[in-house]
């Protein structure tokens, strides 16, 4: 080989000898933590920007559908007249006031979750026509596999 094509050589392995020192290394570890922890907390800014902004827009919906719903629970209270009193309830004798109560209790529960408004006219004792062992044997022999 020749002078010129040996130095030649060189300078080409020379440019791609690459020796990675610590510092170079170091350097490179730093930065790329560095964008990433800053690309986080733009990603993090913009996402409570936009929380804020949509935030304020669902409270003036909020607001205005509340002003809107009061505006007409006000309307309604003014043009619909008072329900009646609902009548009391016959009582059978030997019905504890407790009893009906409840069952008068449960009854105003169950209307107001429908939105009904129900009444209780008469509470009397079940006459049954079997006696309590005899139900049990038919629920017994009668329940699905």
């Amino acid at each position: 080989m020749s002078v010129n094509t040996d130095l030649a050589l060189r300078l080409l392995l020379k440019g791609t000898d690459k020796d990675l020192g610590a510092d170079t290394v170091a350097s490179v570890v730093i930065t790329g933590i560095c964008v990433v922890f800053i690309g986080l907390i733009i990603l993090i800014l913009c996402v409570n920007l936009y929380g804020a902004i949509f935030g304020a827009i669902n409270r003036k919906k909020a607001e205005k559908a509340k002003a809107e719903a009061e505006a007409a629970a006000k309307q309604a209270e003014q043009f619909s007249p008072k329900p009646p009193p609902l009548p009391e309830p016959v009582v059978e004798d030997g019905i504890e006031e407790e009893v009906v109560a409840v069952i008068a209790a449960a009854i105003a529960a169950m209307g107001a979750s429908s939105g009904k408004r129900l009444a209780l006219r008469s509470i009397r004792t079940a006459k049954g026509s079997r006696s309590a062992w005899a139900s049990a044997g038919i629920a017994e022999n009668t329940r699905p596999f």
